[in-house]
């Protein structure tokens, strides 16, 4: 249940609801903190400061914090809707979990609740002459954090939702989950045995996409009933009633239930523990941008320029094996060039500058990439979609370029 919760209060929404409560706690904090001053300090030890200069403080911050935590909502609200029209809806996720926008949500959010709380304790005489000044300190330094998040998002505001920036969001998250499973491939699930023909199958109870698994508490099961599990489904899968999430030696219907409980199942894929996730969302970007109605090429040379690198970006395997009693099917990490070049090849067929870009592309994975059946693969398809765009080129000039281009890259077959 705990793991659930943190799955869940990752979420982009979430998060930035939490940031805002968090700041909050700490604006409350602030605004109690005075009263403490004029309870545990000597009296009157600090200058007295006048009440109206202090509900004149708190006026300006009321008055505009909550205006401007308008204004930066409906600043997001419109990235939002620019990274779904510009790029794809799949990357809105990426925009909300922005950092520097939910930071500064949270200080005008939490600066207009200090606000809030601290005239309303003024007008009850909650505090003394040092908690007064105290509270004017407090006061100075909100403020004073309140200008600073504002300049320092100036150059935030200058990029959110820009396509620019929704790629390098895709390209970052695509990153840290290529790179963990990179340097763990089987998930740190260390068991290498088989299971006797007898073994059960426990199968899923609803539909949708598994975005994340639980091994932790899967090898505490697996434990208790001194078994060992084989977990037949990898993050990103779409899972139906009839597929099997893991087969072990031994189970009862409560077993059933906890295993079943150790898999997440949501309506949207999540790029956390799927690496595949990020190229087919590069992917739909660049099929947007290969559209007539937007005929951007220029957006899927960037996308095929993003997905290379980060196919022969260099790691260092770690191979932890913490799960001594688990085994994971192997994910189909080969499968990333059609997910990713087979919908570019296609919707750019009949643009020359598309498919050598996209041949180059390739051939940097066959030469660099680390691992040597994506390399061998990226060849593979290399020359398949070569013969595909032999089709749809209807300029012979353009179809010898682009098999004179090819043969440079992969050498004449």
């Amino acid at each position: 249940m705990l793991y659930r919760w943190l799955i869940l209060l990752r979420e982009p929404s979430k998060r930035l609801g939490l940031s805002a409560l968090y700041a909050t706690c700490f604006a409350i904090g602030f605004a109690f903190a005075a009263r403490l001053a004029g309870i545990f300090l000597p009296a009157n030890i600090f200058p007295d400061i006048r009440l109206e200069t202090l509900e004149g403080l708190l006026n300006i911050i009321s008055s505009t914090m909550f205006a401007v935590s308008t204004f930066a909502l409906s600043i997001m609200v419109s990235a939002f809707a620019s990274a779904s029209s510009s790029a794809t809806p799949r990357a809105t996720h990426l925009v909300i979990d922005d950092a520097p926008s939910r930071r500064t949500i949270a200080s005008f959010i939490s600066a207009f609740i200090y606000a809030v709380i601290a005239k309303t304790a003024l007008g009850m005489d909650f505090y003394e002459q040092n908690g007064r000044f105290v509270l004017f300190l407090c006061t100075i330094l909100v403020l004073a954090y309140v200008i600073i998040t504002l300049i320092s998002w100036v150059s935030t505001l200058s990029q959110l939702g820009r396509l620019g920036h929704t790629l390098d969001k895709i390209h970052s998250a695509t990153a840290t989950a290529l790179q963990q499973y990179r340097q763990n491939p089987a998930q740190e699930t260390a068991w290498q045995g088989s299971l006797s023909e007898n073994a059960i199958a426990i199968y899923a109870d609803q539909m949708g996409y598994l975005t994340h698994i639980n091994l932790a508490s899967l090898q505490a099961l697996a434990e208790q009933q001194a078994s060992h599990m084989h977990i037949c489904v990898r993050a990103g899968e779409l899972i139906t009633p009839s597929s099997i999430l893991v087969k072990t030696e031994t189970a009862d219907q409560e077993l059933a239930d906890k295993i079943r409980h150790c898999f997440i199942i949501a309506k949207e894929r999540s790029f956390d523990q799927d690496p595949n996730w990020g190229f087919i969302v590069f992917s739909e970007v660049a099929q947007r941008a290969l559209s007539p109605a937007v005929n951007d090429p220029g957006t899927a040379l960037k996308v095929l320029l993003h997905t290379a690198q980060l196919l022969i970006t260099p790691y260092e395997a770690k191979n932890n094996r913490k799960f001594t009693r688990l085994s994971i099917v192997p994910l189909d990490f080969e499968s990333v060039i059609d997910d990713c070049y087979s919908p570019i090849c296609r919707d750019g067929g009949a643009q020359l500058e598309v498919q050598i870009v996209l041949q180059k592309s390739l051939a940097t994975i066959w030469q660099h990439c680390p691992e040597p059946a994506l390399a061998l693969q990226a060849k593979i398809q290399a020359e398949n979609y070569l013969e595909r765009a032999k089709t749809q080129l209807t300029f012979t000039q353009d179809r010898e370029k682009l098999v004179k281009k090819h043969q440079e890259l992969f050498g004449k077959a």
